[in-house]
């Protein structure tokens, strides 16, 4: 998953928006709704984090079983 800044590349539109995709050929496929591309213009400097991170161990370690 990318999240990126991106602007409108038409010098008369304002627009500014924050974006997720899966690839970055899909945030650089994005357009603005006026019909202009979106411009990738950097990276947020932070993204609250909408899961939580599991750890997986591999098969060799055993797993204490709940009494």
């Amino acid at each position: 998953m990318f999240v990126a800044r991106l602007i409108c590349s038409d010098t008369d539109c304002a627009d500014e928006r924050v974006l997720e995709a899966e690839t970055l050929a899909e945030l650089e496929a994005m357009a603005c709704d006026c019909g202009c591309v979106l411009e990738i213009i950097g990276w947020p400097d932070w993204v609250k984090p909408r899961g939580t991170v599991v750890v997986s161990l591999p098969a060799r370690y055993p797993v204490a079983q709940a009494a």
